[in-house]
């Protein structure tokens, strides 16, 4: 397997052309910012007399990524210059019904999209990047994009499938680069994640160096041997940082976060006992390490491979296409022909690690997937651990595969999954690398923002030194202060199918509504001239009783009896006065009678 090579190369567009965005490396493949370099290449912070004194404070705007899991997003500003980190989504909850995904509300930055300089894209996963084409589409102007080529290449694909790809300047960075963007200047460090070409942003700015982690953990045998850049971390540290901004995700789990090479490890003894069996291994497409460890493995081991789902497919694409995998065409076989393939030479590479119902595995486990049939010689590894909230339909799926007589292998009864966010012990390492005076833990909810605080008063951090945000928060500092000045407008924007932000509370309180009581169509009749009804009320039910046994005939009958009554006594007889009183009474009746609140829809005809 090929890894990522870490020499910089040529942005997309015409980098001599624009305003901001200057990429920076040592092969000089954009403009370099002004400043001293060492001998790494990279830009030391500038100080104080080269600023010159500071005449405002740097205001940090957070709209994703803190009190939740998702949608991480984060505005830098100081004077006429707002650098982004990071543009995800995150996916709806039970209370969101037929949302698609969800992405931060970006009012404040739609407000101020001329200062604009870029944003920045830590790494590649959907609550990093997910939002950027509904995001770009918001701001209505080309905006400079930096990230790693894996990134920006995930990025691409999503711009494609929005038609968006004039709305962006993607420009592309590695390990050290360093980019210039107004009042900032940034700089990226690589770091270990379950996604190759994930970074930290070290950002100078004109009051001090703030160091935002991105979602990393600190693995000493990683595959490829890409080691975290944790000596450029320490330097960074020893010349001085004002705040560091750091992942909370594992904060509750002590120790360490096991390397990967821990799964390669149990995947491979997998493979050697499985001789013979077909294998079918779900995972995140998103991992491309894991996939190209599966890929080797099954090179050695002399199986083909097939891919089932779509983002699988996708994802190894644009890896190939990147150069972050290399593979032999001739070991894969399609989908479609696994059956021509012997089991014990065969290795089939799927979605639906998290049970998503229509992914490949799911459908597999039901019985519903015609090009794969589930039998007692499969062997199944379920390479990743429920994401919270899916463990039922991780374990339904786990179930109904036992149920067809293969042999389940899942990270509750083996090493076939390691987390890729830092465990206490690696966020200690990294606070104390860095030193910082001020402190923000990030990336997590309320309680892993709390956790991540405490752990670093228990490292003699000041209390009053650190701040937990909460959304749309604005924390303003310099080298004296350090406090939420106010708040912005935040929260989510609704997706759902071409619409964005067009599905508010009102439509899913209804939508709610609809799911646990159904819908009831009253419709009647009326007179043009008298305003007087002219046919019997009809009753139609959706959801909300079943007609049977002659039960609902009784119901339909006293319900119409009501409605009748009610009418007669109406002083008013204009359409308006008939559709109230006619949802008036069917709500009433079913609260009292069955003690259920459908929604009820009147629909009044002038005759």
């Amino acid at each position: 397997m090929k890894k990522q090579n870490n020499a910089p190369s040529k942005a997309k567009g015409d980098n001599t052309s624009r305003k901001t965005g200057k990429a920076f490396s040592e092969k000089k493949t954009a403009t370099a910012p002004r400043a001293p370099q060492n001998k790494g290449g990279a830009t030391p912070p500038r100080s104080a007399k080269e600023h010159g004194k500071p005449r405002g404070k740097l205001k940090i705007v957070f709209l994703g990524g803190v009190g939740e899991i998702g949608k991480n997003m984060t505005a830098f500003e100081y004077g006429d210059s707002i650098v982004v980190v990071d543009a995800g989504m995150s996916f709806p909850g039970s209370d969101m019904p037929g949302v698609d995904v969800v992405i931060p509300d970006v009012s404040y930055l739609q407000e101020n999209r001329n200062k604009i300089k870029g944003i920045l894209l830590t790494h590649g996963h959907e609550d990093h990047i997910g939002a950027m084409p509904f995001i770009l589409e918001k701001l209505g102007r080309r905006v400079d994009v930096f990230g790693t080529r894996l990134t920006l290449a995930l990025v691409e694909n999503k711009l494609n499938e929005h038609n968006a790809t004039n709305l962006v300047n993607l420009v592309p960075v590695s390990d050290r680069s360093v980019v210039s963007l107004g009042n900032f200047t940034a700089e990226f460090i690589h770091v270990s994640h379950s996604v190759a070409g994930s970074v930290a942003i070290c950002l100078r700015t004109p009051v001090g160096t703030v160091l935002h982690t991105g979602d990393f953990k600190v693995d000493y045998t990683p595959l490829g041997n890409e080691i975290m850049n944790l000596n450029r971390i320490a330097e960074i540290g020893k010349q001085g940082v004002l705040l560091l901004m750091s992942e909370s995700t594992n904060v509750e789990k002590p120790g360490y976060t096991m390397s990967e090479s821990v799964v390669q490890e149990t995947l491979n003894q997998i493979f050697r006992e499985a001789r013979g069996r077909r294998l079918i291994i779900a995972t995140f497409a998103s991992n491309v390490d894991r996939l190209g460890m599966i890929i080797e493995l099954a090179k050695t081991y002399r199986r083909k491979i097939a891919l089932s789902g779509k983002s699988m497919n996708k994802y190894i694409e644009t890896a190939v296409r990147v150069g972050i995998l290399n593979i032999d065409e001739d070991m894969f076989v399609d989908i479609d022909k696994v059956s021509s393939v012997e089991d014990g030479k065969l290795v089939i590479l799927s979605t639906g690690s998290q049970g998503e119902p229509m992914s490949a595995l799911t459908r597999m486990a039901s019985g519903e997937f015609h090009k794969v049939q589930i039998g007692s010689n499969d062997t199944i590894v379920i390479s990743a651990n429920p994401i919270p909230g899916n463990e039922r339909d991780v374990y339904s799926v786990v179930n109904n595969l036992y149920r067809q007589g293969a042999n389940v292998v899942y990270s509750a009864l083996s090493a076939v999954h390691v987390s890729g966010h830092a465990c206490q012990e690696e966020l200690k390492l990294i606070y104390t690398l860095v030193k910082p005076k001020y402190f923000i833990p990030i990336h997590g909810e309320y309680r892993h923002l709390k956790q991540h605080a405490m752990l670093v008063e228990n490292l003699k951090h000041k209390k009053s030194n650190i701040i937990i945000p909460e959304l749309g928060d604005v924390v303003e500092l310099d080298q004296n202060t350090f406090r939420v000045a106010g708040s912005v407008v935040s929260g989510s924007v609704m997706v759902d199918g071409l619409g964005v932000g067009d599905v508010g509370n009102v439509v899913l309180k209804d939508r709610l509504s609809l799911s646990e009581n159904g819908i009831l169509v009253c419709a009647l009749g009326v007179s043009k001239k008298t305003g007087k009804p002219v046919t019997s009320p009809q009753v139609i039910s959706r959801g909300c009783f079943f007609e049977e046994d002659g039960a609902p005939s009784s119901i339909l009958e006293e319900l119409t009896e009501q409605i009748n009554k009610e009418l007669a006594s109406l002083k008013q007889s204009d359409v308006a006065a008939i559709k109230s009183a006619l949802q008036k009474t069917v709500r009433h009746y079913f609260r009292v009678k069955l003690q259920r609140n459908p929604i009820v829809l009147p629909i009044v005809l002038e005759l």
